[in-house]
């Protein structure tokens, strides 16, 4: 039996071998290789327990420290009952046309970041997969207002997953603790993907792209957004051409970032004060005026993108007939 959320097209299956799962006493069982994952209450959670030398190579370290890092930020959150207000870990968006310091909504610039994101792409009723949803304030914005078939929202930090399972009020959301390089998702089955703002904590993004094209149905879209450094923007487009993605669109929005994180950075020092070892380590994950970070920001080198990659579905046959007809000649 596959194993796919009720209203979603999206199916889970094997890590390692993606083949289909199905479900025993709190547990799915992978049907080809018989690795195990837990299963409780409609919660996967699709980590591995790999072996001790695993779990100490650099990329395996790199997300454990993640995974601390969040676990404190949640905690912090907790204890200072800002919890369940606080749905979105992001720099969010500031319009051109925004006076700094204005009234807005407690999370408007990290909505008004999905929405400058989303752009004029049609989500209703598409079947989506979020990598690194955080606490989920996408995951909820988008089965509350734009109308989509199905979200869900895959997060490598299991008290992450947590908070938005306990949170979900929309039949066609769905969570999974799983890993961005690594997906547990069936091939072929995400009309649209969805990424902001993780992948640049992933340890190896090229695994990351290539396992998100994977997953896309021919037509569908990646929509992405992120910080990254100037010089690495030429290697992930030609990334993305090797795959097969067609990139629709590629946007500059570090100016209007900075703005919106400068304006919250009072807010978010309150809410993060004490979640970190430090003072200035929370600065630091702020990307506070005065990191290094943040001046790398403001002198352009760091920048924050927004892409829209599209796979591009395989040409028709007759159309390749032609081509290699057309090639047959020309060679003749």
């Amino acid at each position: 039996m596959k194993t796919t959320w009720p209203l979603s097209g999206i199916t889970l299956v094997c890590t390692e071998c993606k083949s289909d799962l199905y479900e025993a006493d709190n547990c799915l069982i992978c049907k080809t290789c018989g690795l195990e994952y837990a299963w409780e209450e409609g919660l996967a959670s699709m980590l591995i327990d790999r072996p001790v030398a695993e779990k100490l190579a650099e990329g395996a370290a790199q997300k454990e420290a993640i995974i601390g890092m969040f676990d404190s930020i949640n905690q912090s959150l907790e204890e200072k009952r800002l919890s369940r207000f606080s749905t979105f870990i992001n720099w969010g968006y500031a319009s051109d046309n925004e006076l700094p310091g204005g009234l807005q909504g407690i999370n408007h610039s990290s909505i008004q970041l999905l929405r400058e994101i989303i752009g004029g792409l049609d989500v209703s009723g598409k079947d989506i997969l979020e990598i690194g949803c955080g606490r989920g304030g996408n995951v909820s914005e988008l089965c509350k207002n734009y109308g989509t078939g199905s979200v869900v929202g895959i997060d490598l930090t299991p008290s992450n997953i947590q908070f938005c399972q306990r949170n979900n009020r929309y039949e066609q959301a769905y969570y999974c603790i799983g890993d961005a390089e690594q997906l547990p998702v069936k091939t072929e089955s995400c009309d649209i993907v969805l990424n902001i703002e993780s992948s640049h904590l992933y340890p190896h993004i090229e695994l990351f792209f290539t396992e998100t094209y994977r997953v896309l149905k021919p037509g569908g879209t990646f929509l992405y957004a992120d910080i990254m450094s100037a010089s690495d923007v030429p290697h992930y487009e030609e990334q993305w051409q090797r795959l097969g993605f067609h990139t629709s669109l590629i946007r500059d929005i570090t100016g209007n970032v900075l703005q919106s994180g400068d304006d919250a950075l009072e807010t978010r020092l309150h809410a993060l004060k004490g979640s970190l070892e430090g003072e200035d380590r929370v600065w630091e994950w702020l990307e506070a005026p005065g990191t290094q970070n943040h001046t790398d920001m403001v002198a352009g080198r760091r920048v924050f993108k927004i892409v829209h990659l599209v796979k591009m579905p395989p040409a028709p046959k007759e159309s390749l007939a032609m081509v290699e007809g057309g090639a047959a000649v020309s060679n003749a």
